[in-house]
């Protein structure tokens, strides 16, 4: 099973990554942990482009696309260029990479674009506003591309990762200080990886929004 990367110099994906094997990533960082690691400057229709051409020739069994952005935000005090960055971000770079991955043929028959979404994007709270609009607009756009793309053996799901034991979820309670830290949930990275492995080997799953 071969799985590649994007934005695999996350915490969350170098944690999976590490007990993946056969793991490529397109990063702006490099990490040894991966089998190959291609850097990108950016996340350019042109740069992709250029980096997906070293991989022309190996077809993947998933794309997992963890490319994303927090931030403290809020509607009332809505700042278009904040917005509009948490928009490209969230939701155009995915997107953008998925159609790359799409129209070079790098996926495998049956094989799958998985998306990483937050229960942010299904549970409303003060403070982050911009990220929790552009993951629920992720989780939709991952149904429209499932649609237009299950009769060519693509599938397509989003996964909704909660709170995590780690420095990200550290970094999210201190960014977003109205949210009440009596009430926060938190998952193990172990369990994480175990639920995400577990999914990466499921060839049936289609469509899906899948809470982890």
């Amino acid at each position: 099973m071969k799985n590649l990367f994007f934005g695999g110099s996350s915490e969350l994906a170098l944690d999976l990554a590490s007990s993946i094997p056969s793991s490529y990533s397109i990063s702006r960082k490099k990490n040894k942990i991966y089998k190959k690691n291609y850097i990108v400057k950016n996340y350019s229709e042109n740069e992709l482009s250029k980096k997906l051409k070293f991989i022309k020739n190996t077809k993947f069994d998933n794309i997992i696309i963890f490319n994303g952005i927090l931030n403290s935000s809020f509607l009332s005090n809505l700042e278009n260029k904040a917005f509009l960055r948490t928009i490209d971000i969230n939701l155009k770079i995915p997107l953008i990479i998925s159609k790359f991955c799409i129209s070079k043929k790098i996926i495998n028959r049956n094989g799958c674009i998985y998306f990483i979404s937050s229960m942010a994007a299904i549970k409303p709270e003060i403070g982050n506003a911009y990220y929790a609009l552009s993951k629920n607009a992720l989780n939709f756009a991952s149904k429209i591309l499932y649609l237009e793309q299950k009769k060519r053996s693509i599938r397509v799901n989003t996964v909704l990762l909660g709170l995590i034991k780690n420095k990200m979820g550290n970094y999210l309670i201190d960014t977003l200080p109205l949210i009440k830290k009596n009430k926060l949930k938190f998952s193990k990275i172990d369990e994480i990886k175990k639920k995400m492995k577990s999914l990466l080997k499921n060839k049936k799953i289609n469509g899906q929004t899948i809470k982890i």
